[in-house]
């Protein structure tokens, strides 16, 4: 039997209470992929049928508008991942997911998915739960690009997400919220000086 990552069962804690032994029945149906830096998980165009555990690395979601990469989000060790659109309805991705890092990435593929979401209560509470928590999540961060400035959405974004800080580069950073690189060293700049 595959050795669970001791992260794959804390994320799944901070969600919904899980024992270990749980976590290891739905676990052994996840398969391991060592994926290398620049590989697509899932490239726009595609069906993504699959949702993947990232213990290591780093996967960065991106679409393309008029010829510019726009980041919309960064996935880091010990999160799940998938296009979500894409994965519910079987239809395809309209962004690409792109390992930034050679990245350890556990997967299982939909079909199995949703057999065991059928037969495990504690997999759909876990599920619904961070469909819950990904839905509040977005509408946070489109309040904020709709609502705030530059510096408000990167104060936003660095009381929410500080793990980003320390991992991410800062042009991703900056298309996450919506100003470009050098828009955010000026900005940086100013905030490090304590001016506003």
């Amino acid at each position: 039997m595959q050795q669970i990552p001791i992260s794959f069962i804390q994320q799944i804690q901070q969600v919904v209470p899980i024992t270990e032994v749980q976590a290891n029945e739905f676990f052994q149906f996840f398969n391991l992929l060592d994926v290398e830096k620049d590989a697509f998980f899932v490239r726009e165009g595609q069906l993504c049928n699959r949702i993947g555990f990232l213990e290591t690395g780093m996967i960065r979601h991106f679409y393309i508008n008029k010829k510019e990469e726009i980041t919309r989000w960064m996935s880091l060790e010990g999160e799940f991942i998938t296009q979500l659109g894409s994965f519910i309805r079987s239809t395809p991705s309209n962004q690409y997911l792109q390992a930034i890092t050679p990245c350890k990435l556990w997967v299982i593929d939909r079909e199995t998915w949703w057999k065991l979401y059928q037969k495990q209560e504690i997999l759909r509470t876990f599920w619904v739960r961070m469909i819950e928590l990904n839905v509040i999540g977005f509408e946070d961060r489109v309040y904020q690009q709709l609502a705030s400035d530059a510096e408000e959405r990167y104060l936003y974004f660095m009381k929410h997400f500080p793990r980003f800080l320390e991992k991410v580069p800062q042009k991703y950073i900056a298309s996450m919220i919506g100003i470009k690189p050098e828009s955010l060293s000026r900005l940086r700049s100013i905030l490090s000086k304590g001016i506003s």
